[in-house]
């Protein structure tokens, strides 16, 4: 039930992303704060984790999750990189870095939950 509410979370923001992107294809100014954001690099260093079982453990979830992010952060990233607008270009910034947060929140639990148990 907790990482229930979790995801749920996190689906609220990924939509809050969409609406960004929407205003931005508006024309809409984007407000973009300047901080990065640390990087735990734990999901980096698991394996893959099958998403079609109905079965899936916490931890599995937490590395699906991280790996989700990460994947998140990098396609940001580089539409970041191809984009000669520089609103557009400081929005996908933007979302890269909320990403990031995303997969160090779960970085921080899986260290938390599961590191630490083991």
């Amino acid at each position: 039930k907790e990482i229930q509410k979790v995801f749920e979370q996190f689906s609220q923001e990924e939509l809050g992303h969409k609406k960004k992107l929407e205003r931005m294809k508006a024309g809409d100014e984007i407000p973009v704060p300047d901080a990065k954001v640390q990087d735990l690099k734990i999901g980096d260093y698991l394996v893959e984790v099958s998403t079609s079982r109905d079965d899936l453990s916490y931890q599995d979830a937490l590395i699906i999750a991280m790996k989700e992010e990460k994947a998140a952060f990098k396609l940001y990233s580089d539409l970041a990189a191809r984009t000669d607008h520089p609103a557009a270009r400081d929005v996908f910034l933007m979302l890269a870095q909320e990403e990031a947060r995303h997969k160090l929140r779960f970085e921080i639990e899986y260290d938390d939950y599961i590191l630490s148990e083991n």
